[in-house]
């Protein structure tokens, strides 16, 4: 990684949390890979399950088709939202009037699918979702549900892998989108044998077993504790159960809340502490590391099963690594831990061209130490380094525009929302917070979360989009790379590059 992509990642991780901070009181490890049938329905004004009785013709299906999008023909069965709607449009007279859709799939005629509508009176149709019988009686209930709160819940926790794919995903996105209190309100209800399971199989994908750890965090066992350890430490597991440590950082927390702080010696030994007794560096594959400083983010921020301290205590072994240093300033600074001055100070002194991105975040925790001797440090620091001081200030303006352009956009009850164990959590207020460059938690993604190609929710459908709010977001994220790209790139092209760039 350059110097320049590395001294870009921090704040694109940065304007990521600002912009996804409302999201971050949900399911901690987990995030939902479409929307939800309920909120695609809420955000429909007509909804419908109809069966289809004329598919497209086979060649316009072809991959070499021209012409128009092949449609479908579809004859309403049962209304589910909008039916004041849907019998203006003629729909459901004694002699209906057929809809007429974009269809990409071959399915048999008199195969359930689920329409959503907008726009009446002559309202248009979304692609087809196909649904089964239990679908449909799943679907039929979502209305009794409360809007949030254990009851919702304890109902889809019965769906999770659910023998009809659309509904075990469905499942799993309403609890990514649920707030982690609401999570914890079911621990009487959840099935912590279930759990486990899940999380020893193979099978199951990655970001589910993330949910399933989050779950058993709550609910688990100190036997449980053990075999998650075991997983963690990988102690005799076969290349095929070692697909089981996948969503890591689920799992650490997992363990950590089960087995107490003590458990965090392991967690250190695995994954954070880069010494080892013969005097040679272990090698920890940076994944690993990473998702070990997301479960410590989590537990120092959203929980109380560990005392900060200690956590902190784990993250300061990272100082140990000049090249992954960067990873935890900012956390150290938004914790206000001002242990650690003078070894910032050696480290930006000493940094080289493989790890010189240290610099910026360092800098900006000294400016967020209320310490006498962080201001006279920064001054010394200038002297070695004036272009790294005036990038960090840059780098952290950028990232306070981003969170008060985010803070803005969020309502007046998000404060109320905002709380956590440890009293309410205020992001994008707290000068060492911003200072540092650092805001709050982010959820943490995984690699595969972004696909999907099982059957039931199809990603590519119209009406899969991400939430107005969440583009809004975005738009604050892309807006603040450009910029940030632009200067940097800007610095680069004034100066030559360090000797031993990578």
């Amino acid at each position: 990684m350059t110097p320049l992509i590395r001294c870009f990642v921090p704040v694109a991780v940065v304007a990521t949390v600002a912009a996804l901070s409302g999201s971050a009181r949900a399911c901690p490890f987990c995030s939902a890979v479409s929307l939800t049938f309920a909120q695609e329905i809420a955000q429909s004004q007509a909804a419908v399950i109809a069966k289809l009785i004329e598919p497209p013709p086979a060649s316009a299906l072809s991959p070499r088709a021209e012409g128009p999008l092949p449609k479908g023909t579809f004859e309403v069965v049962e209304v589910i939202k909008g039916a004041d709607l849907v019998a203006e449009a003629g729909l459901t007279a004694a002699d209906p009037k057929p809809i007429e859709t974009i269809m990409l799939e071959e399915k048999p005629v008199g195969t359930l699918f689920l329409l959503m509508g907008v726009e009446p009176p002559d309202i248009v149709w979304s692609s087809p979702v196909r649904v089964s019988d239990r679908a449909v009686a799943y679907i039929r209930k979502l209305s009794e549900l409360p809007e949030k709160g254990p009851e919702r819940l304890a109902f889809f926790q019965e769906h999770l892998e659910d023998e009809d794919e659309t509904l075990a995903r469905d499942a799993y996105d309403e609890f990514a989108i649920a707030p982690y209190a609401d999570v914890r309100s079911i621990k009487e209800r959840m099935h912590p044998a279930k759990l486990l399971a899940w999380i020893e199989d193979p099978k199951v994908q990655a970001n589910r077993r993330r949910l399933y750890a989050t779950m058993l965090g709550v609910c688990g066992s100190k036997d449980d504790a053990e075999r998650i350890g075991r997983i963690l430490a990988g102690d005799g597991l076969s290349p095929e159960q070692a697909e089981a440590r996948s969503g890591l950082d689920a799992l650490i927390a997992c363990y950590v809340a089960l087995e107490g702080p003590s458990s965090l010696d392991l967690v250190d030994r695995l994954f954070l502490d880069r010494s080892s007794a013969d005097g040679k560096p272990s090698e920890v594959p940076f994944t690993e590391t990473y998702a070990a400083i997301m479960a410590l983010r989590f537990l120092g921020e959203e929980s109380d099963l560990v005392p900060r301290d200690r956590v902190l205590a784990s993250l300061r072994l990272l100082l140990q690594e000049p090249k992954l240093a960067d990873l935890v300033i900012a956390d150290l600074a938004r914790w206000q831990d001002w242990s650690v001055v003078d070894t910032l100070v050696a480290l930006f002194k000493e940094a080289q061209a493989d790890n010189i991105f240290v610099r910026e975040p360092i800098v900006n925790y000294l400016r967020a130490c209320p310490l006498p001797e962080a201001a006279a440090a920064v001054k010394e620091l200038e002297k070695i380094d004036p272009e790294a001081v005036r990038r960090a200030a840059t780098l952290a303006g950028i990232a306070g525009m981003v969170a008060s352009g985010t803070a803005a956009a969020q309502s007046a009850g998000d404060a109320d929302d905002n709380a956590g164990p440890r009293g309410p959590v205020k992001p994008f207020t707290d000068p060492a917070a911003e200072a540092a460059g650092s805001l709050t938690v982010a959820p943490v993604l995984g690699d595969d979360e972004a696909t999907d190609d099982t059957p039931g929710h199809d990603a590519s459908q119209p009406t899969r989009e991400a939430a107005p709010t969440v583009s809004r977001r975005w738009r604050w994220i892309l807006w603040a790379a450009v910029v940030l790209v632009i200067a940097i790139v800007s610095r680069t092209a004034m100066r030559p590059a360090p000797a031993g760039d990578r």
